[in-house]
C-alpha cells in the first residue's frame, strides 16, 4: 500500500525534480546572486523558513532591485572630469578651487599683477570692486575681505596680463609660459588708460564686467603711442617711431628710428633698439647682395642695386607694396 502521506523530504525532492524539468524562468537568469536551495532550508526545520517564504522573485528582487550591482566595464561610460574653478575665460562664478584655502592677503601675496596694482584714475578701483564682489571700504588683504572675490579680481587681472597682442601674435617681451609680467601697462602720467593696452582693458572691464572678456587678446587701436606689445611709447620714443615711419625711403635711417621708437625706452632701451634697427638694415643689404651674385649679375652696379633692395625690403615702416616689390630682386 503506497502511503500518500508526504514527509518534508519527500515534498523538498518533488518541488527539486520539478524545478529540473520546468521550463526556466526569465527572470530567474537575471538575479545578480546564487538561487537559495530551499529543499535545504525545509531539511532544517521550520525556523529557518523566510518569514513569507521564498519564490523567484525574491531572488530576483534581492538580486537585483536591492544588490545592484556594477555594468562590466566595457559598458561603462567615464563620467566627465570637473573643470577647476576660474579656468580658461574668468566669469562671475569663480571660486578657490577645492583645497584652497588661501586668505584674500594670501592671495593678494601670491599674485604680483595684483600686489602691485595702482589706483590711478583709469584704474576704476571701486568698479574693479564691484564687478567681482570685493568690498571697497576694506583693505584687500583685510582679514575681513572675502576671499573668493579678491581671487576673482586675481584671475581677471592675470587673464589681462597675459594676453597676446592685437594681431593674434605673442608678447613674447611680456607674457613667458602664459604668465604675464605682473605689471599692468598703458597708463599715461596724468592716469589715462591708452586703448589697446592692458590697463585698456582693465578700464574695459570695470565698466562693461565679464560680458567685455572674450577673445584673450589686446583690442586694435589707432593710438600712435601704443606699441605693438601694448605698452605705451613716452614722446620722444614716439617721435622717433613716426620719423622711421616719413623716412622709409632711406632705409638704414629709417629701421635705427623705428627701432628706438619700438624699443623699452630709457637710454639703455633707446641704444638697443637703435643697435636692432642698424642690424637689420645690415642683413638686408647682405641678403641683397648675395641674391644679385647668386642670380648671375657679379657686377658693380648690380650688387648696388641688389643691396639697395635688399636693404628697402627689411625696412619695418616702408609700405607692404614697396617691400614686396623690392625683395622681387
Amino acid at each position: 500500500m503506497i502511503n500518500a502521506k508526504t514527509t518534508a523530504l519527500s515534498h523538498s525532492m518533488l518541488r527539486s525534480s520539478t524545478a529540473l524539468s520546468s521550463p526556466v524562468n526569465p527572470r530567474q537568469l537575471l538575479s545578480a546572486g546564487p538561487v537559495q536551495d530551499t529543499g535545504a532550508q525545509l531539511l532544517q526545520g521550520p525556523r529557518s523558513l523566510p518569514a513569507r517564504g521564498f519564490s523567484p522573485v525574491d531572488s530576483f528582487e534581492s538580486g537585483v532591485i536591492n544588490r545592484r550591482q556594477p555594468l562590466p566595464q566595457e559598458f561603462q561610460t567615464a563620467a566627465p572630469a570637473p573643470q577647476a574653478s576660474g579656468s580658461g575665460v574668468p566669469s562671475a562664478n569663480d571660486k578657490r578651487p577645492a583645497g584652497d584655502t588661501r586668505s584674500a592677503a594670501d592671495i593678494v601675496n601670491d599674485t604680483p599683477v595684483l600686489k602691485s596694482l595702482g589706483r590711478q584714475k583709469d584704474i576704476k578701483f571701486e568698479q574693479l570692486c564691484k564687478q567681482t564682489g570685493i568690498d571697497p571700504k576694506l583693505d584687500l588683504k583685510d582679514a575681513k575681505q572675502n576671499p573668493d572675490a579678491v581671487y576673482r579680481l586675481a584671475k581677471v587681472l592675470e587673464f589681462i596680463d597675459s594676453a597676446k597682442a592685437a594681431t593674434g601674435g605673442e608678447r613674447s617681451n611680456k607674457v613667458q609660459g602664459g604668465q604675464g609680467d605682473g605689471n599692468i601697462e598703458g597708463i599715461t602720467k596724468s592716469g589715462d588708460a591708452r586703448h589697446g593696452t592692458e590697463a585698456g582693458m582693465v578700464k574695459d572691464f570695470a565698466e562693461k564686467g565679464y560680458s567685455f572678456l572674450g577673445e584673450h587678446q589686446l583690442p586694435t587701436t589707432k593710438d600712435t603711442h601704443v606699441k605693438a606689445d601694448g605698452s605705451n611709447k613716452d614722446n620722444f620714443q614716439w617721435f622717433a617711431g613716426e620719423a622711421g615711419k616719413a623716412l622709409w625711403f632711406l632705409p638704414g635711417v629709417s629701421n635705427v628710428l623705428t627701432g628706438v621708437g619700438n624699443s623699452e625706452g630709457g637710454f639703455k632701451g633707446v641704444l638697443e633698439g637703435a643697435a636692432t634697427g642698424y642690424l637689420n638694415t645690415l642683413k638686408g643689404v647682405a641678403e641683397g647682395v648675395v641674391g644679385s651674385i647668386t642670380k648671375g649679375r657679379a657686377n658693380p652696379a648690380s650688387i648696388l642695386f641688389g643691396g639697395a633692395m635688399g636693404a628697402l625690403g627689411s625696412t619695418e615702416a616702408a609700405p607692404q607694396p614697396v617691400k614686396d616689390i623690392a625683395n622681387l630682386f
